[in-house]
């Protein structure tokens, strides 16, 4: 069924709906869990949003992590879903794991920031970085890699003491996450605390193969270490790494991070945008090249998503390249078994081309996964009935 009918029925129908029913909110997609950590000697509570359509398919997904947690799950993940929705299409769908806070100091500050050593001792407030590192790297990550059907591609997010603490994973841990999200960090150049700054230099002039993505943002406040920052992306950053800086002259240390946030991700998946409104007839052919160089860049296989694949198999349909729409329509079927509603396509393509015994197969598909297609039942027994009619003559 093509996706533009569909909303224009719903468009149509809505005004009536609403006299004889009350809609209910949508429910999200939030998961809590427990993790006893061993690095941290503590028990942590992990807050989890999973894409709206993870229990229907086998898609695996990137995975944004939040730190101060409770700060920005709400927004953050709504933000995923708007923008890797169909109608925006900006950026893929995601997971997104939160991580509350306990002791936020003791958490985000490495005391090697500050002496050079190791943080080991869980007695001070301000030298527990290295084990919420260790925490992270050891327990958490692993935990949602081994629960959850995670894609090979991890962004971190951290605002102020919580973007100090990023920093410091990209020098200490740069394989951890292919992606960093730095919102007015909190690093005390004032106070003389440069090292992480001559860590992330090593780290740039020490890893020029590396493609990762930095993000960078500031509100209306003192940017000498963001300066210091953005000045060694641009003296020491290799070309295959991609960043970006953000001032923000009308928001504040603290209202800075929702544009950043809306920000940093369309800057990670800035190649990733297709219009699914546009009049533009692309062949699978073009959107598998699309797909192909997005797969390349984020470095695991990333297949178009269906309702994409299916309003482009419509145009070629309304177009009469029954061809085309066929080869788009066959991959839709493939990347996604389990959808009725890309069977009942396949059909509807299999059945002006002609090919009825095909199209009453992928209908006969559609409606077993699917028992309240009733259009696809409909067009079902036309089909039957024809095939009927033809054998009596």
């Amino acid at each position: 069924m093509p996706i533009k009918i569909y909303y224009f029925l719903l468009a149509m129908l809505l005004p009536f709906m609403t006299y004889s029913q009350l809609d209910s909110i949508p429910v999200n997609n939030d998961k809590a869990f427990l993790i006893r950590s061993k690095e941290l000697n503590e028990p942590r509570s992990i807050w989890m949003h999973l894409p709206a359509d993870y229990d229907s398919t086998k898609k695996t997904y990137p995975v944004l992590y939040l730190l101060d947690g409770e700060g920005h799950f709400k927004y953050v993940s709504d933000l995923v879903d708007y923008l890797s929705a169909y109608d925006r299409n900006r950026i893929s769908e995601m997971i997104v794991v939160a991580i509350p806070n306990v002791n936020r100091g003791r958490d985000f500050t490495p005391v090697q920031l500050f002496t050079g050593k190791t943080g080991q001792s869980r007695t001070s407030d301000t030298d527990g970085g290295y084990n919420f590192l260790q925490f992270i790297q050891n327990e958490l990550v692993p935990y949602v890699d081994t629960n959850y059907r995670t894609a090979p591609y991890r962004v971190l997010a951290g605002h102020s003491l919580a973007g100090l603490f990023s920093l410091y994973t990209k020098t200490t841990s740069p394989d951890l996450f292919n992606a960093t999200i730095l919102m007015s960090p909190a690093i005390d150049i004032d106070g003389g605390n440069t090292k992480i700054l001559d860590d992330f230099k090593s780290f740039l002039k020490g890893h020029q193969n590396f493609q990762d993505k930095f993000f960078i943002s500031i509100g209306n406040e003192n940017t000498q270490a963001v300066d210091a920052v953005v000045g060694q992306l641009t003296k020491f950053t290799s070309k295959s790494m991609d960043w970006e800086f953000k001032k923000y002259e009308d928001e504040n240390h603290f209202s800075v991070t929702y544009k950043s946030m809306f920000d940093a991700l369309k800057f990670i998946y800035r190649d990733w945008f297709i219009d699914n409104y546009s009049t533009a007839n692309m062949t699978y052919d073009e959107i598998r090249s699309h797909f192909d160089k997005l797969s390349e860049e984020f470095g695991y296989t990333i297949v178009p998503g269906e309702d994409l694949m299916n309003n482009y198999g419509y145009k070629q349909l309304r177009s009469n390249n029954i061809d085309d729409a066929i080869k788009i329509f066959e991959q839709n079927v493939k990347n996604y078994p389990g959808s009725w509603n890309a069977y009942d396509s396949m059909g509807e393509a299999y059945m002006k081309k002609g090919k009825r015994q095909l199209a009453i197969e992928n209908y006969e598909k559609s409606i077993a996964l699917n028992p309240d297609n009733e259009g696809g039942r409909e067009m079902l027994e036309k089909l039957k009935a024809n095939g009927d009619e033809k054998r009596k003559d």
